[in-house]
């Protein structure tokens, strides 16, 4: 008998690469920013199930008619699950399990005030409200985006009093970086986001969290939004989700070097994504079409883990690893047993094949380096 087509690929995946399309492809970089607002959809329903918790999503996902809300079919929500609780364990064993040689002995909370997190491409993403709410918030998160995407994300948060008033540090909301005097001091007179949107389209609360704009593109324009915002000293995790497969393999190469050059000082660093892979065989082919229609191609999409893996190592990280996203299942399966029993009794699910095909054109890919030459930050968020 003949083989049954592939099952259509998922809605382009959730987060993009900040200024991904073409130079001067204003509707390129356009469709690549339409799939934020994909991704809060994907997320709020996969909420709304009750895969994940996140009380944030909600805020930034526009209602429908009648006020309702997209729901995903379970295939969706299942795979989205295990994106996001792999990203947060990741984040959790750099804050938390990782001991560094320079960390002090008296516990984890002195761990998490020496970590920074940058997060590449990262739309409207509330990871860093979540690690607020725990009080697991590092010294420095940095989200880096459109400058189209981060002025509207400032906006929602300024105009929600949930995320102003309780996940933001200090004087509520997040202002314009240009309004920090040289000697670190607000101007007098300024009150709740004063001075509105940010000509340089970066903001920032009382605390430790940026919001700012750049081109990936242009890895100096990178490096000059970001890196005045980091201890180039401190451990840094840096977080990019279906983000460099958007950029020509070139810009993707570049910005992967530049994750380790920037943090070349750092006692230990990690650069952590998540992509899509594997555009060769009949689904990847269809998901690349499909992708493609709406847009925003995958112009820098790689041929599996291997190749994620050694583009690590070419980049400058001594350690690297990649896995697709059925054996970062079969770890999360390993980690937390209780929870992964818990997901699979929410919805009926009969499309195991289906989703474990969907699941293999997707991975997590690391690559670490430690001054000391030791294995500490690999050893804990490698998936393995």
């Amino acid at each position: 008998t003949m083989m049954p087509p592939p099952p259509d690929p998922p809605p382009p995946p959730p987060h993009r690469a900040a200024h991904a399309g073409a130079f001067g492809d204003r509707a390129g970089d356009v469709a690549v920013q339409d799939t934020n607002d994909e991704a809060c959809a994907s997320k709020l329903s996969c909420a709304n199930a009750g895969y994940i918790v996140d009380e944030w999503a909600r805020h930034f996902v526009k209602p429908g008619p009648m006020g309702r809300v997209k729901k995903y079919p379970p295939i969706i929500n299942r795979g989205y699950y295990t994106r996001v609780a792999t990203m947060r364990n990741i984040i959790e064993c750099f804050l938390r399990e990782c001991v560094l040689p320079g960390d002090a002995r008296d516990g984890v909370l002195s761990r998490i005030t020496r970590r920074q997190i940058v997060q590449i491409g990262a739309g409207f993403d509330t990871t860093y409200f979540r690690l607020r709410q725990k009080a697991a918030a590092p010294l420095t998160y940095l989200e880096v985006d459109y400058a189209e995407v981060v002025d509207k994300k400032a906006r929602v948060i300024n105009a929600k009093p949930e995320l102003a008033g309780q996940m933001m540090v200090g004087r509520r909301g997040v202002y314009p970086c240009e309004l920090i005097s040289e000697d670190g001091d607000i101007p007098p007179g300024r009150g709740y986001n004063p001075g509105g949107e940010s000509p340089s389209h970066s903001y920032r609360d009382d605390g430790g969290y940026r919001l700012v704009a750049a081109d990936l593109r242009d890895v100096n324009s990178l490096n000059d939004a970001v890196a005045e915002h980091l201890d180039p000293e401190v451990p840094t995790l840096i977080v990019s989700e279906c983000c460099l497969a958007y950029l020509e393999r070139d810009e993707a190469e570049a910005v992967a070097r530049w994750c380790a050059k920037v943090t070349s000082a750092c006692e230990a660093s990690a650069f952590v994504l998540y992509d899509p892979i594997d555009p060769a065989d009949a689904f990847g082919r269809q998901m690349a079409m499909n992708v493609a229609a709406r847009g925003s191609p995958l112009r820098g999409i790689l041929a599996g883990t291997e190749e994620q893996a050694d583009r690590m190592r070419r980049c400058g990280f001594r350690g690297a690893g990649c896995v697709d996203m059925n054996e970062t299942w079969d770890y999360l399966t390993r980690r937390d047993a209780s929870d992964v029993a818990r997901v699979v009794r929410l919805e009926m699910f009969d499309e195991i094949e289906e989703w474990r095909l969907i699941q293999a054109h997707y991975c997590v890919a690391w690559g670490v380096n430690q001054l000391d030459g030791g294995d500490a930050l690999l050893d804990a968020i490698k998936l393995k």
